[in-house]
């Protein structure tokens, strides 16, 4: 298991401390909102479609990294996506809370182009 969790040069694993996002490897979880339906893919991509497309749609980023406040709080974050045609590139944040599944609960555009949801897991 320790060989499939990876570790880097600083002996930290890319699955959290003490490799407790492994479960959430290859993972994808869908949030309709408005006329949109969004798609976090953990370690993967996020993307925003219109209701009923099924592939394609507006890429919001790749996966960068996990942030960890002093309190615990996860915050996985996506950057690098297609750029606003009048402003930044895309990217997206999901801010993750303790809850029985993993689930993405919110989403918003509180600015151009920056995407931020709420999602319930184990984890948070």
């Amino acid at each position: 298991l320790e060989n499939e969790i990876g570790y880097d040069s600083d002996d930290n694993s890319k699955y959290g401390v003490d490799g407790e996002l492994y479960f959430l490897r290859n993972t994808c979880h869908k949030l309709e909102s408005g006329k949109y339906e969004y798609e976090v893919c953990v370690f993967g991509k996020a993307t925003q479609r219109d209701i009923g497309q099924s592939s394609g749609g507006t890429h919001l980023g790749s996966w960068e990294t996990v942030d960890v406040d002093e309190h615990g709080r996860r915050t996985f974050k996506w950057g690098k996506g297609t750029k606003c045609w009048n402003g930044p590139v895309r990217s997206a944040e999901v801010a993750v809370t303790c809850g029985a599944e993993t689930r993405v609960l919110t989403a918003d555009e509180p600015e151009t182009c920056r995407y931020v949801f709420t999602m319930e897991s184990p984890i948070g």
